[in-house]
Protein backbone atom coordinates (compact mmCIF):
# COMPACT_ATOMS: atom_id res chain seq x y z
CA UNK A 1 0.00 0.00 0.00
CA UNK A 2 1.38 3.39 -0.61
CA UNK A 3 0.50 6.02 2.36
CA UNK A 4 -0.20 9.14 1.49
CA UNK A 5 -0.39 12.28 3.87
CA UNK A 6 -2.68 15.41 3.64
CA UNK A 7 -1.14 18.33 4.82
CA UNK A 8 -4.00 21.85 4.67
CA UNK A 9 -5.01 24.79 6.05
CA UNK A 10 -8.72 23.09 6.71
CA UNK A 11 -9.06 19.45 5.51
CA UNK A 12 -13.36 20.78 4.69
CA UNK A 13 -12.75 22.15 1.06
CA UNK A 14 -13.62 20.29 -2.28
CA UNK A 15 -9.98 19.53 -3.55
CA UNK A 16 -9.59 17.30 -0.12
CA UNK A 17 -12.62 15.50 -0.52
CA UNK A 18 -12.78 14.75 -4.03
CA UNK A 19 -8.66 13.72 -4.21
CA UNK A 20 -9.55 11.27 -0.70
CA UNK A 21 -12.63 9.93 -3.27
CA UNK A 22 -10.88 9.44 -6.52
CA UNK A 23 -8.17 7.80 -4.37
CA UNK A 24 -10.24 5.61 -2.43
CA UNK A 25 -12.66 4.85 -4.94
CA UNK A 26 -11.99 5.21 -8.90
CA UNK A 27 -8.64 4.84 -8.42
CA UNK A 28 -8.59 2.01 -5.85
CA UNK A 29 -6.97 -0.57 -8.02
CA UNK A 30 -3.53 1.74 -7.87
CA UNK A 31 -3.16 0.78 -3.81
CA UNK A 32 -2.92 4.40 -2.25
CA UNK A 33 -4.65 5.08 0.67
CA UNK A 34 -4.86 8.96 3.09
CA UNK A 35 -3.99 7.41 6.26
CA UNK A 36 -3.11 10.79 8.11
CA UNK A 37 -3.61 14.35 7.81
CA UNK A 38 -2.99 17.17 9.63
CA UNK A 39 -4.77 20.82 9.42
CA UNK A 40 -3.75 24.46 10.49
CA UNK A 41 -7.39 25.61 11.45
CA UNK A 42 -9.89 22.90 11.85
CA UNK A 43 -13.20 24.22 10.38
CA UNK A 44 -16.93 22.52 10.70
CA UNK A 45 -16.99 18.39 11.12
CA UNK A 46 -14.01 16.74 12.34
CA UNK A 47 -13.34 15.53 8.10
CA UNK A 48 -10.93 13.15 9.77
CA UNK A 49 -13.26 11.06 11.59
CA UNK A 50 -15.57 11.22 8.94
CA UNK A 51 -13.50 9.75 6.50
CA UNK A 52 -11.08 7.30 8.70
CA UNK A 53 -8.30 9.00 8.32
CA UNK A 54 -5.50 9.36 11.59
CA UNK A 55 -5.10 12.94 12.63
CA UNK A 56 -1.87 13.96 13.51
CA UNK A 57 -1.20 16.81 15.39
CA UNK A 58 2.06 18.09 13.94
CA UNK A 59 3.08 18.22 9.82
CA UNK A 60 6.04 16.25 11.43
CA UNK A 61 4.08 13.64 12.21
CA UNK A 62 2.09 13.00 9.16
CA UNK A 63 6.02 12.91 7.30
CA UNK A 64 6.59 9.99 9.61
CA UNK A 65 4.22 7.10 8.69
CA UNK A 66 3.58 7.79 5.34
CA UNK A 67 5.25 7.23 2.01
CA UNK A 68 4.15 10.59 0.15
CA UNK A 69 2.54 13.75 1.45
CA UNK A 70 0.11 15.90 -0.65
CA UNK A 71 0.58 19.69 0.28
CA UNK A 72 -3.31 21.15 -0.20
CA UNK A 73 -4.30 24.79 1.13
CA UNK A 74 -6.01 25.56 -1.92
CA UNK A 75 -7.69 28.19 -1.29
CA UNK A 76 -4.19 29.48 1.27
CA UNK A 77 -1.97 29.13 -1.87
CA UNK A 78 0.34 31.77 0.33
CA UNK A 79 0.47 29.14 3.19
CA UNK A 80 2.65 26.49 0.90
CA UNK A 81 6.07 28.15 1.81
CA UNK A 82 5.26 27.98 5.41
CA UNK A 83 3.98 24.31 4.82
CA UNK A 84 6.55 23.02 2.34
CA UNK A 85 9.94 24.17 4.78
CA UNK A 86 7.90 21.51 7.31
CA UNK A 87 7.35 18.83 4.30
CA UNK A 88 10.43 18.60 1.82
CA UNK A 89 13.26 18.47 4.36
CA UNK A 90 12.23 14.72 4.51
CA UNK A 91 12.65 13.93 1.55
CA UNK A 92 9.74 12.43 0.39
CA UNK A 93 7.84 12.79 -2.77
CA UNK A 94 5.52 15.66 -2.73
CA UNK A 95 2.73 16.83 -4.43
CA UNK A 96 1.49 20.60 -4.42
CA UNK A 97 -1.77 21.65 -5.39
CA UNK A 98 -2.49 23.80 -7.63
CA UNK A 99 0.59 26.60 -7.94
CA UNK A 100 3.97 26.48 -5.63
CA UNK A 101 2.90 30.26 -4.09
CA UNK A 102 1.21 33.10 -5.83
CA UNK A 103 4.42 34.85 -4.71
CA UNK A 104 7.63 34.45 -7.15
CA UNK A 105 9.83 34.68 -4.43
CA UNK A 106 8.17 31.91 -2.44
CA UNK A 107 7.80 29.52 -5.23
CA UNK A 108 11.58 30.16 -6.10
CA UNK A 109 12.46 29.12 -2.16
CA UNK A 110 9.73 26.00 -2.16
CA UNK A 111 11.89 25.05 -5.75
CA UNK A 112 15.37 25.70 -4.39
CA UNK A 113 14.27 23.55 -0.52
CA UNK A 114 13.35 20.65 -2.77
CA UNK A 115 16.73 20.93 -4.75
CA UNK A 116 18.46 21.18 -1.82
CA UNK A 117 17.03 18.45 0.39
CA UNK A 118 16.49 15.68 -3.22
CA UNK A 119 12.78 15.66 -2.54
CA UNK A 120 11.24 14.87 -5.52
CA UNK A 121 8.24 17.19 -5.86
CA UNK A 122 5.41 17.87 -8.72
CA UNK A 123 3.17 21.24 -8.98
CA UNK A 124 -0.09 21.34 -10.99
CA UNK A 125 -3.56 22.33 -11.75
CA UNK A 126 -6.23 19.68 -12.42
CA UNK A 127 -6.99 21.72 -15.88
CA UNK A 128 -3.31 20.52 -17.10
CA UNK A 129 -4.74 17.13 -17.18
CA UNK A 130 -8.11 18.02 -18.79
CA UNK A 131 -9.73 14.52 -20.58
CA UNK A 132 -10.31 17.45 -23.73
CA UNK A 133 -6.47 18.46 -23.82
CA UNK A 134 -5.11 14.74 -23.39
CA UNK A 135 -7.65 13.97 -26.36
CA UNK A 136 -6.45 16.92 -28.57
CA UNK A 137 -2.96 16.57 -27.94
CA UNK A 138 -1.95 13.22 -29.96
CA UNK A 139 -4.16 14.89 -32.79
CA UNK A 140 -2.25 17.84 -33.29
CA UNK A 141 0.39 16.02 -35.47
CA UNK A 142 3.01 18.53 -34.70
CA UNK A 143 4.05 21.52 -32.64
CA UNK A 144 1.80 24.49 -32.28
CA UNK A 145 2.90 27.51 -34.23
CA UNK A 146 0.61 29.41 -31.83
CA UNK A 147 -2.42 28.38 -29.33
CA UNK A 148 -4.78 30.15 -27.21
CA UNK A 149 -6.88 29.22 -23.91
CA UNK A 150 -9.79 31.44 -21.92
CA UNK A 151 -11.24 30.61 -18.75
CA UNK A 152 -12.09 32.43 -15.48
CA UNK A 153 -11.33 33.81 -11.78
CA UNK A 154 -9.67 35.75 -9.87
CA UNK A 155 -5.69 35.83 -11.62
CA UNK A 156 -3.59 34.83 -8.59
CA UNK A 157 -5.94 32.05 -7.37
CA UNK A 158 -7.63 31.16 -10.77
CA UNK A 159 -5.54 31.98 -13.44
CA UNK A 160 -3.30 29.14 -12.78
CA UNK A 161 -6.01 26.51 -14.34
CA UNK A 162 -6.20 28.87 -18.09
CA UNK A 163 -2.36 29.17 -17.93
CA UNK A 164 -2.15 25.36 -17.51
CA UNK A 165 -4.12 24.77 -20.39
CA UNK A 166 -1.24 27.07 -22.79
CA UNK A 167 1.42 25.37 -21.15
CA UNK A 168 0.46 22.33 -22.06
CA UNK A 169 0.10 23.00 -25.71
CA UNK A 170 2.91 25.07 -26.12
CA UNK A 171 5.29 23.56 -23.66
CA UNK A 172 7.84 25.27 -21.44
CA UNK A 173 10.46 27.96 -22.80
CA UNK A 174 8.09 31.31 -22.02
CA UNK A 175 10.44 34.31 -21.65
CA UNK A 176 7.71 36.99 -21.58
CA UNK A 177 4.35 38.28 -21.64
CA UNK A 178 2.10 41.37 -21.73
CA UNK A 179 -1.23 42.15 -20.48
CA UNK A 180 -3.32 44.83 -21.97
CA UNK A 181 -6.19 43.64 -19.93
CA UNK A 182 -8.04 45.06 -16.35
CA UNK A 183 -7.68 43.39 -12.91
CA UNK A 184 -11.29 41.28 -13.39
CA UNK A 185 -10.58 40.65 -17.16
CA UNK A 186 -6.41 39.80 -18.10
CA UNK A 187 -5.44 39.52 -21.64
CA UNK A 188 -2.11 38.82 -22.15
CA UNK A 189 0.11 37.67 -24.77
CA UNK A 190 3.23 34.88 -23.97
CA UNK A 191 6.54 34.54 -25.92
CA UNK A 192 8.72 31.89 -26.34
CA UNK A 193 12.36 31.74 -26.82
CA UNK A 194 11.74 30.19 -30.21
CA UNK A 195 9.87 33.28 -31.10
CA UNK A 196 6.32 31.20 -30.88
CA UNK A 197 2.97 33.22 -28.90
CA UNK A 198 -0.09 32.01 -27.32
CA UNK A 199 -2.38 34.47 -25.39
CA UNK A 200 -4.22 33.73 -22.38
CA UNK A 201 -8.33 35.15 -21.30
CA UNK A 202 -9.25 35.18 -17.83
CA UNK A 203 -12.79 37.19 -16.55
CA UNK A 204 -13.65 37.21 -13.36
CA UNK A 205 -17.45 38.10 -12.80
CA UNK A 206 -20.29 36.77 -10.78
CA UNK A 207 -21.45 34.55 -13.37
CA UNK A 208 -18.06 33.58 -14.33
CA UNK A 209 -19.09 30.11 -13.71
CA UNK A 210 -21.97 30.35 -16.41
CA UNK A 211 -20.56 32.57 -19.13
CA UNK A 212 -17.10 31.68 -19.08
CA UNK A 213 -16.20 27.80 -19.65
CA UNK A 214 -12.31 27.17 -19.88
CA UNK A 215 -11.51 26.35 -23.99
CA UNK A 216 -8.42 26.30 -25.36
CA UNK A 217 -7.10 25.92 -28.89
CA UNK A 218 -4.07 25.16 -30.60
CA UNK A 219 -2.34 25.85 -34.59
CA UNK A 220 -0.17 23.53 -36.43
CA UNK A 221 -0.19 24.15 -39.93
CA UNK A 222 -2.96 26.24 -41.22
CA UNK A 223 -5.47 23.61 -39.04
CA UNK A 224 -6.98 25.48 -35.41
CA UNK A 225 -8.22 22.31 -33.07
CA UNK A 226 -10.35 23.86 -30.47
CA UNK A 227 -11.74 22.29 -27.71
CA UNK A 228 -14.39 23.54 -24.11
CA UNK A 229 -13.96 21.53 -21.22
CA UNK A 230 -16.65 19.64 -20.27
CA UNK A 231 -15.38 16.52 -17.99
CA UNK A 232 -14.97 18.26 -14.57
CA UNK A 233 -14.61 14.92 -12.75
CA UNK A 234 -12.22 13.34 -15.85
CA UNK A 235 -9.40 16.37 -14.92
CA UNK A 236 -9.56 15.70 -10.96
CA UNK A 237 -9.50 11.70 -11.83
CA UNK A 238 -6.39 11.98 -14.44
CA UNK A 239 -4.35 14.92 -11.89
CA UNK A 240 -4.79 11.94 -8.97
CA UNK A 241 -3.77 9.10 -11.84
CA UNK A 242 -0.35 11.68 -12.34
CA UNK A 243 -0.17 11.74 -8.59
CA UNK A 244 -0.02 8.01 -8.01
CA UNK A 245 2.42 7.42 -11.04
CA UNK A 246 4.62 10.12 -9.52
CA UNK A 247 4.68 8.73 -6.12
CA UNK A 248 5.73 5.53 -7.30
CA UNK A 249 8.18 6.67 -10.04
CA UNK A 250 9.53 9.56 -8.89
CA UNK A 251 8.86 11.06 -12.15
CA UNK A 252 6.30 13.12 -13.02
CA UNK A 253 5.34 15.12 -16.85
CA UNK A 254 4.93 18.25 -14.69
CA UNK A 255 8.82 19.24 -13.20
CA UNK A 256 9.42 21.83 -11.00
CA UNK A 257 10.69 24.51 -13.54
CA UNK A 258 7.39 24.03 -15.51
CA UNK A 259 5.34 24.41 -12.16
CA UNK A 260 7.93 27.58 -11.75
CA UNK A 261 7.13 28.88 -15.07
CA UNK A 262 3.59 29.27 -14.53
CA UNK A 263 4.29 31.60 -11.10
CA UNK A 264 6.45 33.43 -13.91
CA UNK A 265 3.80 34.14 -16.16
CA UNK A 266 1.00 35.10 -13.39
CA UNK A 267 3.88 37.50 -11.84
CA UNK A 268 4.97 39.27 -14.89
CA UNK A 269 1.21 39.59 -16.11
CA UNK A 270 0.97 41.66 -12.78
CA UNK A 271 3.78 43.36 -14.00
CA UNK A 272 2.82 44.11 -17.43
CA UNK A 273 -0.47 45.38 -16.09
CA UNK A 274 1.29 47.86 -13.59
CA UNK A 275 3.83 49.14 -16.49
CA UNK A 276 0.53 49.59 -18.76
CA UNK A 277 0.72 46.74 -21.14
CA UNK A 278 4.74 46.52 -21.80
CA UNK A 279 6.42 43.45 -22.15
CA UNK A 280 7.87 42.07 -18.73
CA UNK A 281 10.99 39.68 -19.52
CA UNK A 282 12.37 37.18 -17.05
Amino acid sequence: MLRIGFVDHHLNNFHANTFLRLLHEDLAAEGARVVAAWESHLTGEDWCAKHGVERKGSIAEVVGVVDAVMVLAPDHLADHLALCEQVLPAGKPTFIDKLLSPSLADAQKIVALAQQHGTPITCSSALRFAVELEAMLPQLGGTPSEAFARGMGEWMGYGVHTVALVVGLMGTGAVRVADVGTPSSRFLAIEYADGRRATVEVRDSENMWNVFPWTFGAKVGNTYHVETVKDYNGFYRNLMQMVVRFFQTGQSPVTAQEALEIVHILDASNRSQQAGGAWVSW
